[in-house]
């Protein structure tokens, strides 16, 4: 991961209880997600939660989309204690959804072109009004809706590569989420592509934006546990990863 020069210095790859993750700032981030959509190649960024740490540490083909990703950005507090518990280094914390309000200030500003792929009907049509509302030099250059028909999949893939958007940003309705770019990325012209969950709901006012003191206390997880008690049962995962996290520190694995 790491090269001699540009951005790339600054970003080391680790591997924290065997799977991928990198470590950069997020000034070095930015810098280095502009050095991809100039470059000749689709990527993929993929955000690591603690679901899917274990997600990767079970199902080889999860574990390779993780791997082929152009960036690994650590989503749980767990991950940033963890890896500096085995001293792997000063990881960064990433919000996913204020890193794709970062990634549109980039591309407005740079004239980077985006597609907007996935959600309901009525909140990706909600969503991009009021995207070109808060980024008026955005060019949002096609959107797709999800949840369809499995059938005209290839004709979803072709419209986008006719577009060819600088960015493609994947949203639910989209059947494997991660998988399904890893599987497709290289149909698409140079650019990034990345999943962004609910974002599309968040962007259109359906869903709620995670507040930063919520996010910062790592309590995002836990969020609506009156509602969902059953959330309560994360705690045997939660257990399970800091007895993994003192066997690795113990025998050095």
């Amino acid at each position: 991961m790491e090269t001699a020069t540009g951005a790339t210095k600054k970003i080391k790859r680790v591997y924290f209880l065997k799977v991928p993750v990198d470590i950069v700032s997020e000034k070095s981030l930015l810098e280095y997600v502009k050095q991809l959509l100039e470059g000749e190649t689709h990527h993929q960024i993929t955000f690591l939660t603690m679901k899917g740490l274990f997600k990767a540490r079970r199902r080889w083909d999860y574990y390779k989309c993780i791997a082929e990703s152009s960036l690994i950005l650590p989503v749980s507090k767990g991950i940033i204690r963890g890896g500096r518990f085995l001293q792997l280094g000063n990881f960064t914390r990433y919000n996913p959804f204020d890193t794709i309000i970062n990634l549109l200030h980039l591309a407005e500003e740079n004239g980077f072109s985006v597609y907007l792929l996935g959600g309901q009907k009525q909140d990706l049509e909600k969503a991009e009004r009021n995207l070109r509302t808060s980024f008026p030099g955005l060019k949002i250059i096609g959107r797709f809706s999800g949840y369809f028909n499995q059938r005209i999949e290839n004709d979803v893939i072709l419209a986008i590569k006719k577009s060819h958007p600088s960015l493609l940003l994947v949203g639910k309705g989209i059947k494997d989420k991660e998988m399904w770019i890893l599987r497709n990325k290289k149909k698409f012209n140079p650019g990034i592509s990345l999943w962004i969950d609910n974002s599309f709901e968040i962007f259109s006012g359906r869903e709620k934006y995670i507040s930063a003191g919520v996010f910062k206390a790592g309590l995002e997880g836990v969020s609506g546990i009156c509602r969902k008690p059953w959330k309560m049962l994360r705690i045997f995962p939660f257990l399970y990863f800091n007895l993994l996290l003192l066997i690795y520190k113990i025998f050095k694995l």
